[in-house]
């Protein structure tokens, strides 16, 4: 008798410990990051009040990603998009300025690849690459510059 519940309890723990191990991390972009604005390669009179950018997991494989920016004035921009991490297209909502469609990948924990278009043409490519104490997140923003040369710019995120 005491061994098939010695079994049975084995073989609980061993199916609880699978689940545990067999589990994907949370990837470390999840979380609410606020631009650290004195590292802004602009001049600190045109620079934004704020900057924030939330990626929370909306469950069922989708993101949801929020992104708000203050001026000086106190206006606010908020665009938010719910995606999932396989590159296709998706609407932004609210404020469509910059972007109205961005697209989403993770090639590796802790980077993230973000498209952005407007009007059914490319806009910008930022790469998202999170440190590895978690703490602080870098951002390279690829675009067509108004001369129509390549510009990279680089922004970085803290928690």
């Amino acid at each position: 008798m005491k061994t098939p519940i010695l079994m049975l309890a084995f073989s609980a723990c061993v199916s609880n410990a699978t689940q545990v191990l067999g589990a994907p991390a949370p990837s470390p972009i999840l979380g609410r990051w606020k631009v650290d604005l004195a590292a802004m390669p602009i001049p600190a009179q045109a620079r934004p009040k704020a900057v924030t950018a939330e990626f929370a997991d909306a469950g069922d494989g989708f993101w949801r990603t929020t992104y708000v920016i203050t001026g000086r004035d106190g206006s606010e921009r908020r665009m938010t998009s719910r995606e999932r991490l396989d590159g296709k297209a998706v609407p932004i909502e609210g404020d469509t300025t910059e972007a109205d469609s961005v697209a989403m990948s993770t090639p590796s924990p802790g980077v993230l690849v973000m498209g952005l278009g407007k009007d059914g043409r490319p806009g910008s490519v930022r790469t998202y690459t999170v440190a590895p104490d978690g703490r602080w997140m870098t951002e390279s923003a690829a675009s067509i510059g108004d001369d129509g040369k390549p510009v990279v710019r680089t922004f970085s995120w803290v928690r």
